[in-house]
């Protein structure tokens, strides 16, 4: 059920995106192409073009507050599988046991330098950091979160 929420809250979303970008091709061209091509510039039409843009605009609201109510919900976003799959390699997402070691990155003494293995990693605490801050690691052949299952200097 959580799932066909997420991409209720996603197309309610796309669909209030899709409404801005009519808008402003209905004020010009170049208007249309800016909010097409530069983000910043979705704003700045938003301010300037208030009235024809409101809608669309608490479209694309709506769909967040889908999206976050449903996060809220939850305890945190997990997306469906279909979209994780996506940015599994970023380990942005909250996985099951997301709490089996806790990290704060702003305390860290750690830093993403580029190692990817276990056989790098000097901790458990250190490949937690690099699975959940750092790109392209390769130490969650399960993607549980939990690295480094197998390896037993830890």
């Amino acid at each position: 059920m959580a799932e066909i929420i997420f991409y209720v809250g996603l197309g309610i979303f796309i669909i209030g995106g899709i409404g801005l970008l009519i808008a402003a091709f209905r004020t010009g061209i170049l208007w249309g192409l800016a909010v097409l091509l530069l983000a910043p510039v979705s704003i700045i039409y938003l301010i300037v073009h208030w009235q024809d843009a409101k809608g669309p605009f608490k479209l694309q609201l709506l769909g967040i507050l889908v999206i976050l109510g449903l996060a809220y919900a939850n305890g945190g976003l997990e997306l469906p599988g279909s979209v994780s799959s996506s940015f599994s390699n970023f380990n942005v997402l909250k996985t099951e046991n997301s709490n089996f070691y806790s990290s704060n990155q702003s305390k860290s003494h750690f830093k993403c330098d580029g190692r990817q293995h276990c056989s790098q990693m000097t901790s458990r605490e250190e490949a937690v950091f690099f699975i959940r801050n750092c790109p392209n690691t390769k130490m969650d052949g399960d993607n549980d979160g939990v690295p480094c299952e197998s390896d037993s200097r830890f």
